[in-house]
């Protein structure tokens, strides 16, 4: 297998254009997370979502070289909190046991190499209002580019060990880590998005951190267009990219 050349597709949101990929056999494979939440202008269905999801969690049952992420969107059915979606929550007991029952496929995040891959990113200043938290609890530790992946999902396997304990703030459920912070940009309480939640627009490389990190999350203008501030790149949620992991070129991919 070519572990060099990484196959990544953005936020499915119930479409279909991630289909070429399920005849990739010889690439890694890393889906960026939110497959359900369809966007009604786009003529996507909720069922067609849940098709397509009971086909990728298929998918990467069976093949190895793929890596399911969790979106924002996923955690209203991994959970039944952060509810913005326009997915029916009539569907919410078939999503909530779909993603539970196959809930060892998927990840918060994935670093390969000195390349970080995340939903929606993590910027400094969500790093830093991370570290002033943690000083002030009085820990030892301080989040970094070497533990930021241990940090990240240990955060999230705690909260899948919490399922039912939600607390409430705005006009809806939200999860107690940090790691599910939703920033003001994107018109939550927190000042900075976590990993989850995170906007291109507040993007910066964390301090001292040289990893290349690349997300999806925010829709991009252009079909198939990506946006780099720094060592981040966000890519548009409606198109493959392919992206070599030795020389840290990023491009649409040919499948």
């Amino acid at each position: 297998m070519d572990q060099n050349n990484i196959i990544i597709v953005p936020d499915v949101h119930c479409r279909d254009f991630y289909k070429p990929v399920l005849t990739v056999k010889d690439k890694p494979i890393i889906f960026l997370g939110d497959y359900m939440d369809p966007y009604s202008y786009e003529g996507f269905t909720d069922k067609q979502g849940i098709e397509n999801l009971e086909e990728i969690i298929d998918f990467a049952r069976n093949n190895k070289n793929v890596t399911l992420l969790v979106g924002n969107h996923d955690c209203s059915w991994i959970w039944d909190a952060l509810r913005w979606e326009r997915t029916s929550y009539l569907y919410y007991k078939e999503l909530h046991k779909l993603y539970r029952d196959n809930i060892d496929l998927f990840n918060s995040c994935i670093k390969l190499d000195d390349t970080l891959f995340t939903h929606a990113g993590v910027s400094d200043g969500w790093v830093d209002h991370i570290n002033t938290m943690l000083e002030h609890k009085e820990s030892s530790l301080r989040l970094n580019q070497d533990n930021i992946i241990t940090y990240i999902d240990n955060e999230f396997r705690n909260e899948l060990n919490r399922d039912g304990v939600i607390h409430r703030g705005m006009s809806c459920p939200y999860l107690e880590s940090p790691i599910f912070d939703v920033g003001a940009i994107r018109w939550g309480d927190s000042t900075y998005g976590g990993p989850f939640w995170d906007d291109v627009r507040e993007y910066k490389d964390p301090e001292g951190w040289t990893i290349k990190q690349i997300f999806s999350h925010t829709q991009l203008e252009k079909t198939g267009s990506s946006v780099t501030v720094g060592n981040g790149t966000c890519i548009d949620s409606r198109a493959i990219f392919e992206y070599d992991l030795e020389n840290k070129e990023l491009h649409p991919a040919d499948v």
